[in-house]
């Protein structure tokens, strides 16, 4: 068992402390992101060596998939990673509670708290303000070869060979 599986889960973390807790986890594991890589595939995990750089280089909350990879990779064992998902999971609620608006439609029409408005966003329209000039000049050209078509099968369109009796219109 690695040095890093012996460590107790800490009770309480920020986010930051949670990536920063799981970094020291890979530092003394000894396992580069390649090997770490390897062994979460091996375990039946995904966790590409960039990925595992790009959840230790922020200070966000890293999915729970990749915490587990990472963890399984480095040794940690059943019980442990659990305690960390559990860790993870109360970092998760305390954010979500502190990102929620304090006082929303229902609060300010009781209780008089106003908020700013917010201008409008402007219709989104499903077509551009202005075509580029290449794009005319191809839907002239393809509407001018559709016309040439057109006009050329009118020409070409044959007559009626009989009149209304049942003879020839005309003799040839």
């Amino acid at each position: 068992m690695h040095e890093a599986a012996r460590d107790p889960v800490p009770q309480t973390a920020t986010a930051g402390e949670y990536v920063g807790l799981l970094r020291d986890i890979r530092r003394r594991s000894g396992l580069t992101y390649r090997e770490i890589s390897r062994r979460a595939s091996a375990a039946g995990h995904w966790l590409p060596p960039s990925t595992l750089a790009t959840m230790l280089g922020r200070t966000t909350l890293p999915r729970e998939q990749t915490v587990v990879a990472l963890l399984t990779a480095c040794g940690m064992p059943p019980a442990t990673i659990e305690q960390w998902i559990e860790l993870r999971h109360e970092i998760d609620v305390r954010l979500s509670r502190s990102t929620r608006p304090v006082a929303g439609p229902a609060l300010s029409a009781c209780c008089g708290v106003r908020h700013p408005q917010r201008e409008p966003e402007p219709p989104v329209t499903s077509y551009p303000r202005r075509l580029h000039p290449a794009v005319i000049a191809v839907a002239g050209a393809l509407l001018g070869a559709y016309g040439m078509r057109l006009a050329h099968r009118r020409d070409a369109a044959p007559r009626p060979v009989d009149g209304p009796d049942g003879e020839p219109s005309h003799p040839d």
